[in-house]
């Protein structure tokens, strides 16, 4: 990952929530979340935001670069499933990711934590069902984590699904869905950029009634010799509810370029929305969530003298307005 999609990531994160629980220290180097050293959530690295959540100007001139799709009728809702976590699952969970005795642990309405005492190695677990592993001597510039102690991606895929699954981490519909090489750089004094820290992230995803589920994803990041040293998770379980009625794509990209797209400082010719497709939404990994969200989702890119810029991710909730009153209630 270039540095520059790093700071789109730190935008994307935004406010984290502060709980009494954990310290909470956000960094904006290179290394973006992977300094901290303390119980740290970084739960919407996960997930997907609207594009007008983002500071900046707006843009109304869309441009749809392909036929819209066609009519869906209704969809499926579902409830998310409650969770109800104990003492000992946060213990179990610790094992997973080898923390043993002699440990720490602390206990708060909103979940708990588990460390070796020496404060190197963490496990998160939310009430939400946000799991965070984190080996933090490994976030920083090491004589170990350097590329060329590294495996290929391929490799990464191997080693991050077998501990995954030798761990019951891993959910039988998930999916690879990319791989990111997140980098720390040392400028020298000719100017020449250096990496002298590497990882690699692998990401799955999933899909459910057919249609992919923004937000929801896990990754592990693969450090030298196939370590695995940082697992995120926002992966929650649903169960079917009630077909709804779905807003046709039509009134969607109409309701997206009333509502407009973030354009940051640019003066763009246009917004070009390469994709539409239905697809459902899930919350962050630090909020409660009831329902499964079903929204028309948008990607494309903002185009300045023909030439792209910045890549646009959007959302329109999918939903009619009858539906979400019948959920509200």
């Amino acid at each position: 990952m270039e540095i520059t999609n790093r700071i789109e990531i730190a935008i994307i994160i935004g406010i984290v929530i502060a709980i009494s629980l954990f310290s909470l220290n956000y960094s904006s180097n290179n290394i973006s979340p992977k300094s901290a050293t303390n119980f740290t959530i970084y739960p919407d690295k996960t997930s997907e935001v609207n594009s007008n959540d983002i500071a900046g100007g707006l843009s109304h001139n869309l441009v749809l670069q392909k036929n819209l799709p066609g009519n869906t009728e209704h969809i499926m809702t579902y409830k998310a499933m409650p969770l109800h976590y104990t003492r000992n699952d946060i213990i179990l969970l610790g094992q997973k990711f080898n923390i043993s005795e002699p440990y720490q642990i602390k206990e708060s309405n909103e979940g708990s934590s588990i460390r070796e005492v020496d404060d190197d190695i963490h496990v998160l677990l939310l009430n939400t069902g946000w799991i965070e592993y984190a080996n933090s001597p490994r976030f920083s510039v090491n004589s170990l984590d350097i590329p060329g102690n590294l495996p290929s991606d391929d490799e990464a895929v191997k080693i991050a699904t077998k501990f995954l699954k030798d761990r019951d981490l891993l959910p039988a519909d998930a999916e690879v869905r990319k791989i990111d090489h997140v980098k720390t750089y040392n400028l020298g004094d000719g100017g020449q950029e250096t990496v002298v820290w590497e990882d690699i992230e692998v990401w799955f995803g999933r899909k459910l009634n057919g249609y992919p589920v923004e937000g929801t994803k896990l990754m592990l990041a693969i450090g030298a010799h196939g370590d695995p040293i940082e697992f995120l998770s926002n992966w929650r379980n649903y169960t079917p509810y009630q077909e709804m009625p779905v807003i046709k794509p039509e009134t969607a990209f109409q309701d997206l370029k009333t509502e407009g797209v973030s354009v940051g400082m640019h003066m763009p010719d246009n917004v070009s929305i390469s994709d539409m497709y239905l697809a459902y939404r899930t919350k962050a990994g630090s909020d409660n969530e009831k329902y499964l969200e079903p929204v028309w989702m948008f990607r494309g890119n903002v185009t300045e003298n023909n030439t792209s810029i910045e890549p646009v991710n959007a959302y329109i909730p999918a939903l009619t307005d009858e539906s979400v009153k019948s959920l509200s209630t």
